[in-house]
């Protein structure tokens, strides 16, 4: 199909052609599967249906015309699946079908552990598993567990992804694992098997893993994070960089060690300013200020910005957001200019009131600015 857009949103990947696709091979390894009652019955309220809901009506109505006994259907589903991913790709958006597959497994399929794990070992090689495999955590996570650490030595780079993903303590749209959140340390054990993984698909996951494990459990992440950094290798000092972003936010001076930023350094900041003082919904605003050295050498900059955003309740909630990286030298004066553009998006809402405007340098807070959003 077209590529997502406002015209074309992403429940429109359960469309008529992806479902009537899945039915005839799903009717070529079991006959008997009432295809027009299926598609009737599918699509008559799909243009009233938002994405989850699509996925999950597709879902129910597989379970109500595939055979009761649901060992059978899944293995029915099973067979019907199209041809893996190979490890250079990711699914494409005709593939959202196996979403479906994936949560008929999770949700009708645990009372047969084993044909169940097998099931979505293989749809994971079509699409992603992650959100369903929580589920096998809890119906035995013993077993579940070592299976997983199987998986971190699969070839099949789709299946050692699912190992890191489906164990993240905060998968979006998937739900908390609290066992995870309490105690991490199974997971870590996972992502040491991956850390140096061939894929970057993999090592992503493993990034955003460590990320996830930092916000329950910052001095864990850390630990493991310095382990890490041990290892002499370009990638996993990319996936140190990338899995460090909410430390790095937060200001956390022992994970800014790490990559040789010191927390306590000597600077003056001058000029801080904003174009003006009152803003409308989409205007930009621009910041500029003047950061001195004071320290007798070369030294380390990450440098953020901080707006503390007024809440539909009267409140404000505060973001930091990334501004640059860099060195700065002994006595040196550096110039910076930032522009933010004061847009509503998926997340965020801007409502009126007055906002604040902080810089955060190596951790710490530098100068507060008041605007207006009016």
């Amino acid at each position: 199909m077209a590529g997502l857009s406002k015209d074309n949103p992403l429940k429109n990947v359960f469309n008529q052609k992806v479902i009537e696709d899945l039915a005839k091979r799903i009717a070529k390894v079991y006959p008997d599967f009432p295809i027009k009652a299926f598609l009737k019955s599918t699509l008559d309220p799909l243009d009233r249906l938002g994405f989850i809901e699509r996925s999950n009506h597709l879902r129910d109505r597989l379970y109500e015309f595939l055979p009761q006994d649901p060992e059978e259907s899944i293995k029915i589903l099973m067979e019907s699946l199209g041809p893996e991913l190979s490890n250079s790709e990711i699914a494409a958006l005709e593939g959202f079908t196996v979403m479906s597959l994936c949560s008929f497994v999770s949700k009708f399929g645990q009372n047969h552990f084993d044909l169940s794990m097998k099931a979505l070992y293989e749809m994971t090689k079509r699409f992603s598993a992650e959100g369903d495999l929580r589920t096998f955590l809890n119906v035995d996570y013993e077993k579940c567990m070592k299976l997983l650490h199987k998986w971190c030595e699969d070839p099949n780079h789709h299946v050692r992804r699912l190992v890191s993903e489906g164990t993240r303590p905060r998968l979006p749209l998937s739900g908390r694992i609290p066992r995870f959140q309490k105690d991490p340390k199974p997971v870590i054990e996972l992502l040491d098997k991956l850390v140096s993984d061939e894929s970057l698909y993999v090592r992503r996951s493993v990034a955003n893993n460590i990320n996830d494990i930092a916000k329950d459990n910052p001095k864990i992440a850390i630990a493991t994070l310095k382990k890490w950094k041990k290892i002499p290798s370009e990638d996993v000092q990319w996936l140190v960089k990338h899995a460090s972003r909410s430390l790095v936010k937060s200001g956390n001076s022992e994970l800014l060690e790490i990559f040789e930023v010191k927390s306590s350094i000597a600077l003056k900041i001058q000029q801080f300013k904003i174009s003006k003082a009152k803003f409308k919904l989409n205007e930009i605003l621009t910041m500029d200020f003047e950061i001195e050295s004071k320290e007798a050498k070369v030294e380390n900059l990450v440098i953020d910005y901080v707006i503390h955003f007024m809440k539909a309740n009267g409140k404000t909630k505060e973001k930091v957001f990334k501004l640059k990286n860099c060195k700065i030298n002994p006595k040196e004066k550096i110039l910076i200019q930032k522009k933010h553009k004061l847009v509503d998006t998926a997340g965020r809402t801007h409502y009126p009131g007055k906002h604040i405007l902080e810089l955060q340098i190596n951790g710490k807070r530098y100068g507060r600015l008041e605007f207006e959003m009016i």
